[in-house]
């Protein structure tokens, strides 16, 4: 079980070192708006792997890969890339504070990105 974690935190940590990019939405399907926020809280929108404030890490658990990312102050969206070579977006698109993507039943997560506002 731990050697599981720990391969997962090193795949992770591989993953968003090696600036995985994200994956576009399928065309016929575009992406939500980002939720409106005030003049004073607004903020550029950012890449999750590069802002410092963030906790990233993927895991697997119930029986799916999933890909994480907590970052107070933001909205957050996530994008899983998973075993079987397709991307999947976190579901609601955008959360306040965290996200998280999840790959199908008994597919793991190999890697994640995603965006702040």
């Amino acid at each position: 079980m731990i050697a599981t974690k720990r391969l997962a935190l090193g795949v992770a940590s591989i993953a968003l070192g090696g600036g995985v990019t994200l994956a576009g939405v399928p065309a016929a399907t575009a992406a939500p708006a980002a939720p409106a926020r005030t003049a004073q809280s607004q903020t550029a929108q950012g890449d999750v792997s590069a802002h410092a404030k963030c906790s990233k890490w993927l895991d697997y658990a119930y029986g799916r890969g999933r890909a994480h990312a907590k970052c107070p102050g933001y909205y957050v969206q996530v994008t899983v890339k998973c075993g079987n070579g397709k991307k999947y977006n976190s579901k609601p698109y955008w959360r306040d504070g965290y996200n998280k993507a999840e790959c199908p039943k008994g597919v793991g997560a190999i890697g994640m990105s995603g965006k702040l506002y």
